[in-house]
């Protein structure tokens, strides 16, 4: 019997040494969150504080960004018109009833007529021009789809 009442107190110190670890574990756990909550609410009024300065910074840097963006774009058209320009090397002219007809006009014109009905210059890939001088007429296919006619 002895020995069973050895057990059993064996038993209960072990229980409480447990529970002592278990309540201390509990305690740092709570004091853990306590400091992250405290810690949270000291931050607060900073990070209120804060939030109309990023928006300042978000409208100034969109702002800033503007001026560059469009003098970017400005660039690269003037670069893609000095690349188209000298596609233009080469001079065809087209000599009828004592007439000369410039390819490199007939071709500007086709452009200008396709955009001032709708199209847009930056999508042109390929032009096509066909020239029939006796009608006073150049016909023109722009990207193997869009088709006019211009005067010579």
């Amino acid at each position: 019997m002895s020995e069973d009442k050895e057990t059993k107190e064996a038993f209960e110190n072990n229980t409480e040494t447990e529970n002592k670890e278990t309540k201390e574990s509990k305690s740092f756990t709570d004091k853990f969150n306590e400091t992250v909550d405290k810690a949270a609410e000291k931050a607060k009024p900073y990070v209120e504080k804060a939030k109309p300065m990023v928006e300042d910074v978000k409208k100034q840097v969109k702002k800033t960004a503007k001026p560059v963006v469009k003098a970017a774009k400005s660039k690269a058209k003037a670069v893609k018109k000095a690349v188209d320009d000298k596609l233009y090397e080469h001079e065809v002219i087209v000599q009828y009833q004592g007439r000369s007809f410039y390819a490199k006009d007939m071709n500007e014109s086709a452009i200008e007529d396709f955009v001032a009905n709708g199209g847009k210059r930056d999508q042109i890939k390929q032009v096509q021009l066909y020239v029939k001088p006796e009608e006073n007429a150049c016909y023109y296919v722009i990207n193997n789809k869009t088709t006019g006619k211009v005067e010579l």
